[in-house]
């Protein structure tokens, strides 16, 4: 089993390393929302992930990145990013997030990359299916908070000035009884759920390129635990939409 893992904590960099079934995910600097902990690109050897829309200035910044560098791969979510990496000699990973939700568009942008990460929006049957009938193996998201939203626009610190408060970067909140946890930069903002996904269900499934776990704000101990073990021992998760379907009936009888 291969898994990804996107580095949350510095700290514990040696310990993952040193494992042969784990390709580490690095955050690139200014060009990631959602992640504390950033890194440029002269010091990733694995994968970089870019997980922002990029305008044409962007874009040609990043090319200027990539060229001459020792990542092995690259995760990314702006389609732009296809016509630069094209030519690169590193493994290309299509992170569509909600979007990746059926087989017949995966396979027309597995012609693209090497493989598409699955939308973890979908049942247990759902991803099974795709799985199963996947032009190349995919890679399927078994551990981390949820993105429930991404915006460009500086929402908590909109929120902040109109209430002449405090600054901060991450905050916890609450609707009702859910939690969520928003991470703010200067490029965006990233709405997570309080709970981590759990899909470790989907650890037998065939067709996989990479299982990937993103352990955000998890200290080095819990990190191992879930990463190498499995376990998710008094860490608070929820299977989500693995077992909830996510389409309804509007109106009508």
């Amino acid at each position: 089993m291969k898994k990804l893992v996107t580095v949350t904590n510095e700290t514990i960099l040696d310990d993952l390393r040193s494992k042969p079934d784990i390709t580490l995910v690095f955050p690139l600097k200014s060009f990631c929302v959602g992640y504390p902990l950033e890194f440029e690109v002269s010091d990733i050897t694995d994968f970089v992930l870019v997980n922002r829309i990029l305008d044409d200035f962007d874009l040609d910044k990043l090319a200027s990145l990539l060229n001459g560098n020792n990542i092995k791969g690259i995760i990314f979510d702006d389609l732009g990013i296809i016509d630069i990496v094209k030519d690169l000699d590193i493994e290309k990973i299509l992170l569509l997030d909600h979007l990746a939700t059926n087989t017949k568009s995966i396979n027309y942008y597995l012609e693209y990359v090497d493989s598409v990460v699955v939308s973890n929006d979908l049942t247990e049957k759902e991803i099974r299916d795709i799985a199963a009938y996947a032009n190349k193996p995919l890679v399927v998201n078994v551990f981390g908070l949820k993105t429930l939203m991404y915006s460009r626009r500086l929402l908590l610190s909109n929120y902040y000035e109109y209430y002449n408060l405090e600054k901060k970067t991450i905050l916890n909140a609450n609707i009702d009884d859910k939690g969520f946890k928003i991470v703010e930069n200067s490029y965006g903002t990233k709405f997570y759920t309080e709970k981590y996904y759990d899909a470790f269900k989907l650890l037998d499934l065939k067709n996989v390129l990479y299982f990937w776990y993103e352990p955000l704000f998890l200290d080095n101990a819990k990190i191992k635990q879930v990463v190498l073990n499995n376990d998710l021992t008094g860490i608070p998760s929820d299977e989500l939409f693995l077992n909830l379907a996510t389409f309804y009936k509007v109106g009508g009888e």
